[in-house]
């Protein structure tokens, strides 16, 4: 018995050498971000201590907790197609520079997925460096101020019955500094233009839709490095013309990047606590309903 129970103690040992690989990260062509110096989007090289080297890489941004701690770096790897989580611990090369930063989620219980979308808006505006007042800041400092924010945007949209996004956004933009509004768009191109190209300024922007009545599967698998545990691949998107409206959802787009060609938004989404990555050709496409889809942005 003890020797079973020394081998497992072993075996547990070599399992934590293996997940605290060291992954060296080599800048290949850098995109700055305005207020950081590696931005969503930069091509990098991972070069592991095992001689493992994945050649084709794309920075997604540096994943950070509610405090704006650095939890995760995130790196596509293109040709595996998949999104690899790596402990910040275990990078080098790229740790402590200005890596532009993206919010791990609050994953929301039930559906209320409007007001998780715009505290995680106005989250990750703060987490962006886009402070126009001390009135964000004072916001986002505490559990106990970002709570408070929370439960106002629960109350508002939800027991107020106040729906309008574009009212509750320039209210909330006001309040903070910024000028706010909604986006009208004429066909499914000029959203998906708008989008990616707004997302590639740094600034977050608030998208509510039409969902159809079931998710869709990513074409991007998301892997946590260190723990081999399996994620959720599925996502929402915009419902297709003739689809059952099976109701509204409400994401953030915190950053846009092109991988083979293709234009890429990165979503934050409040049914996981991980980023998701819309194809904008495939899932704002023109058979998709994107007369329903509204793009609220502050600046």
């Amino acid at each position: 018995m003890k020797a079973i129970s020394l081998l497992f103690a072993v075996c547990l040992i070599v399992l934590n050498v293996a997940q605290a690989e060291t992954v060296k990260v080599e800048i290949v062509n850098l995109k700055k971000h305005l207020n950081f110096s590696f931005g969503i989007g930069s091509k990098v090289k991972l070069n592991f201590t095992s001689n493992q080297t994945i050649k084709e890489a794309i920075f997604l941004g540096r994943m950070v907790n509610q405090d704006i701690e650095a939890e995760e770096f995130l790196f596509l790897d293109e040709e595996k197609t998949r999104i690899l989580m790596i402990d910040a611990k275990n990078i080098e090369g790229i740790r402590k520079s200005r890596a532009e930063a993206i919010v791990r989620p609050i994953d929301q219980k039930g559906s209320t997925c409007a007001a998780y979308g715009l505290f995680h808006f106005w989250n990750q505006m703060y987490a962006s460096g886009f402070n126009q007042s001390e009135n964000l800041s004072q916001m986002m400092s505490s559990d106990r101020t970002r709570l408070q924010f929370l439960e106002e945007t629960i109350d508002l949209y939800y027991l107020q019955n106040r729906i309008n996004l574009t009212n509750i956004i320039k209210q909330f933009g006001k309040r903070f500094g910024f000028s706010c509004k909604g986006h009208n768009f004429k066909n499914s191109k000029d959203i998906s233009d708008f989008l990616f190209t707004k997302a590639q300024e740094g600034k977050p922007l608030l998208i509510d839709f039409n969902i159809g009545p079931d998710m869709v599967s990513s074409s991007y698998e998301v892997k946590d490095y260190e723990n081999p545990i399996a994620v959720d691949p599925r996502l929402w998107v915009p419902r297709q013309v003739g689809q059952r409206n099976a109701g509204g959802h409400v994401i953030v787009a915190a950053g846009s990047f092109i991988s083979r060609g293709k234009k890429k938004l990165l979503i934050l989404d409040s049914d996981w606590s991980e980023p998701r990555v819309w194809d904008l050709e495939r899932y704002v496409a023109r058979n998709s309903a994107y007369k329903e889809i509204g793009v609220h942005s502050c600046q």
